[in-house]
């Protein structure tokens, strides 16, 4: 699926184009991808575009600021001939393969972003949700109650432009069964009580330790092997994000060469 895969400049790496499709950067993941490289910890490449000039970021914003983060002047990405259009799209795709869930506001701006595209608008509702990992019934929902009547073109000119939206394609048959995605992925996650509970369960492991250190024998012994088990553990965690951060990279390029594969197909079948 890749060109390439090599060592990029992280000036030469274009952000500007459109192609980072989260609603917003977790800078406390930033820092945490940025001290967990520092340890020596290794993360899958990013994925860029190249269009014969610009390479356009495409997937790895976390991994790309907490690389400028280090002041390191270059990042392993795999590369991918193809326009920002298509870095756009791939986008899409990447951010609802990765662990870090996306927020209901997540998909709710890839999708409306879908349909208020000329060419992406007059995908099908399946269509549209395979291409951000959506359901369904989610797209239809903002198809039919919160899409714009209009759609965005560039001319010949490069100017931007409205048209009245074309009627999607896909035909009106009954829908078969679809699962409802369960709370932890329609609903936004709440930072802040997402950082209360964090907090409390630091203050609870700092109240375990005292009284841990207060009953031992040996309160100084007590105390350094419990710093050096906390330690260990606070490495092993930093292990297993960059081991799930691999995983998810490995299982959005096998949904973007399924996408690939259904696309020839179709283009095969149009062919016929």
């Amino acid at each position: 699926m890749f060109d390439a895969t090599k060592p990029l400049n992280i000036s030469a790496i274009r952000i500007d184009g459109g192609t980072q499709s989260r609603s917003r950067i977790l800078q406390d993941m930033v820092d945490n991808y940025a001290e967990a490289m520092l340890e020596g910890a290794e993360f899958p490449p990013i994925v860029v575009f190249f269009d014969g000039k610009e390479y356009w970021l495409a997937d790895g914003f976390h991994r790309y600021h907490a690389t400028r983060k280090n002041k390191r002047a270059s990042i392993v990405a795999n590369i991918i001939k193809g326009t920002v259009r298509d870095a756009i799209l791939y986008s899409f795709g990447a951010n609802g393969m990765h662990g870090m869930q996306m927020t209901n506001e997540d998909k709710r701006r890839v999708v409306l972003e879908m349909l208020d595209d000329f060419e992406w608008s007059a995908w099908s509702d399946r269509e549209i949700a395979r291409a951000c990992h959506v359901s369904h019934p989610f797209v239809a929902k903002l198809r039919n109650g919160l899409a714009p009547e209009k759609v965005k073109f560039k001319d010949s000119d490069g100017e931007v432009r409205e048209r009245a939206r074309e009627p999607k394609k896909e035909p009106k048959v009954q829908p078969a069964p679809v699962l409802k995605e369960t709370a932890k992925q329609d609903d936004s996650y709440d930072n802040e009580q997402a950082e209360t509970i964090k907090y409390l369960i630091g203050e609870n492991e700092k109240l375990t330790d005292k009284l841990a250190v207060k009953n031992a024998p040996d309160p100084k012994l007590a105390e350094e092997t419990i710093a050096e088990l906390r330690e260990e553990i606070r490495v092993l965690r930093i292990e297993l994000a960059a081991v799930k951060t691999s995983r998810d990279q490995f299982q959005s390029e096998n949904a973007q060469l399924k996408k690939q594969v259904s696309s020839y197909q179709r283009q095969l079948k149009k062919a016929a």
